[in-house]
């Protein structure tokens, strides 16, 4: 009897977690509208229909950050690369800012983490402005060179989109007081 009653507080449980963790759903309809107003779309639409079913607000910039996060780590370790194998300084002057560039993002997108886990969705969207700064930055500095590693170029285009997701959820996202 008394595990029955377990299993049953356990159950009860379980479906009021459901009923909230859905009520807060986000809808299809709701991701058009965040992919809407990002300058790539059609880019939002494909990441947010491949990786979501129907995820929380919260779980979505969550996972947006991590993808955005997880770019700009293997951005950094590619400019490295570059790098320590030897190119002319020119190049090797403009992929070094790139490098630096990347360590800020990094730290920013870290940051935004931050924000994200205490509800602050201001601070969440100011850093990551600041990391979405950097890949432009980086753009900017590899753009003038005769060849660029192809690597690098579409990892800050991604940066960006992923960056644009990001900012429209965090305006979605509560204000602290």
């Amino acid at each position: 009897m008394a595990a029955n009653l377990r299993n049953n507080a356990f159950l009860s449980s379980l479906m009021l977690l459901l009923l909230i963790g859905s009520s807060y759903a986000i809808t299809s309809s709701e991701m058009s509208t965040i992919c809407d107003k990002t300058l790539n779309p059609s880019f939002c639409l494909n990441f947010l229909n491949s990786n979501f079913g129907s995820p929380n607000l919260q779980a979505l910039a969550k996972t947006t950050l991590d993808s955005t996060q997880a770019r700009a780590k293997q951005t950094f370790k590619r400019l490295q690369s570059i790098i320590d194998g030897g190119v002319d300084p020119r190049s090797k002057l403009a992929y070094r800012s790139c490098l630096d560039e990347y360590e800020n993002t990094i730290g920013n997108l870290e940051e935004a983490f931050e924000h994200l886990a205490s509800g602050d969705g201001a601070g969440m969207n100011i850093k990551v402005s600041a990391a979405l700064d950097g890949a432009d930055a980086c753009l900017d500095d590899v753009k003038r060179l005769r060849s660029v590693d192809s690597a690098v170029l579409n990892n800050s285009k991604g940066i960006k989109n992923f960056c644009g997701i990001a900012l429209v959820i965090s305006n979605m996202l509560p204000r602290r007081a």
